[in-house]
């Protein structure tokens, strides 16, 4: 008797093109929408650490990223690893390097929420993609496919919108961008996986931050207020987790969906980021800045359209080969 034959009434029969890789891709596409819908909820969450300094909530979050990160990293027993990519000088500069520009991007978000400027966030999140690929023809000398191009110069043209909107060059959006670019060409020319480089980088954040945090709070002849007050420590510890789960998320998701769902799923994130600074914090928008807003988006239209494309073209590539070796 076979398993259709099995199956009681009312049941649904196996899809056999469910397959378990389709299943691993639905789940890993769930895991990285989470991801990326949390991190796009950040502002609120660092909207009522206004009062602290941003360099002090900077250090908290990097001090309980780590803290609650060490546990994993332990169990993945990365460390022959670590070991190893600690004896290359150059991963080590390298990474160190990583390490630093990880803690200007957070720092800089967590200021920019202070001082109500989320919007500038978002605007610079949205063109990380696109400054990472002209930065990748740049440095690796790959070739700009045409849709590619035209999502590039449509960015630059939302960068002069948004600056026609302020009076002035948005240079909080353009180091946004710029920065998580630096970071992604440094990973790419060193050959360390992310869960290692990770690792590494957590290392070298944890002694710097941890004494920041000592000095500042002991330092003063007077304690400042962060330090004597219980919900303003819980809420800085509580940065450090929620800066975990998200990356731990992201990191289930990588290793179970396709990159091009990944890479889609990162709109999310400025998206809610413009959200939560427009509609919850109530900052102030000009014109100017919803048009630049728009043409940011049809960039990404046409952006996320050569990915289709692209991946398209790659499937059929491996199709064919497959074909031709089946033969």
């Amino acid at each position: 008797m076979n398993e259709s034959q099995t199956r009681q009434p009312g049941t649904v029969a196996p899809n056999p093109a469910a397959r378990p890789n389709d299943v691993q891709d639905m789940f890993g596409t769930t895991l990285g929408f989470l991801a990326f819908f949390i991190w796009g909820l950040f502002p609120i969450y660092f909207a009522f650490l206004r009062e602290v300094p941003p360099l002090v909530t900077l250090a908290f979050r990097a001090t309980f990223t780590t803290v609650l990160l060490a546990p994993m990293l332990l169990c993945l027993k990365r460390g022959p690893a670590i070991v190893k990519a600690l004896r290359n000088p150059l991963y080590v500069a390298g990474l160190f390097v990583t390490m630093a520009t990880t803690a200007a991007s957070w720092g800089f978000f967590i200021w920019l929420v202070a001082i109500n400027h989320t919007t500038y966030a978002s605007l610079g999140n949205y063109a990380c993609p696109l400054v990472t690929v002209a930065f990748a023809a740049v440095f690796f000398r790959e070739r700009l496919r045409a849709l590619q191009l035209v999502a590039i110069m449509l960015a630059a043209c939302a960068v002069c919108v948004f600056a026609a909107g302020v009076g002035r060059l948005p240079w909080e959006s353009v180091v946004v961008a710029f920065v998580f670019a630096i970071y992604s060409v440094l990973r790419k020319m060193m050959d360390v996986d992310s869960t290692t480089a990770l690792s590494i980088e957590t290392l070298f954040a944890l002694p710097i931050a941890v004494g920041y945090i000592f000095y500042e709070a002991f330092s003063p002849n007077v304690p400042p207020s962060w330090s004597t007050d219980i919900r303003t420590l819980l809420l800085l510890i509580g940065a450090g987790a929620l800066t975990a789960i998200p990356l731990l998320l992201f990191g289930a998701a990588a290793h179970r969906c396709r990159l091009m769902t990944l890479a889609i799923l990162n709109y999310l994130t400025p998206t809610g980021q413009f959200v939560c600074g427009t509609f919850l914090l109530h900052e102030k928008t000009t014109i100017y800045q919803w048009l630049s807003f728009v043409v940011i988006w049809i960039a990404l239209t046409f952006f996320t359209l050569d990915l289709f494309l692209h991946e398209k073209e790659r499937v059929l590539e491996q199709n064919e080969k497959k074909a031709t070796n089946s033969r």
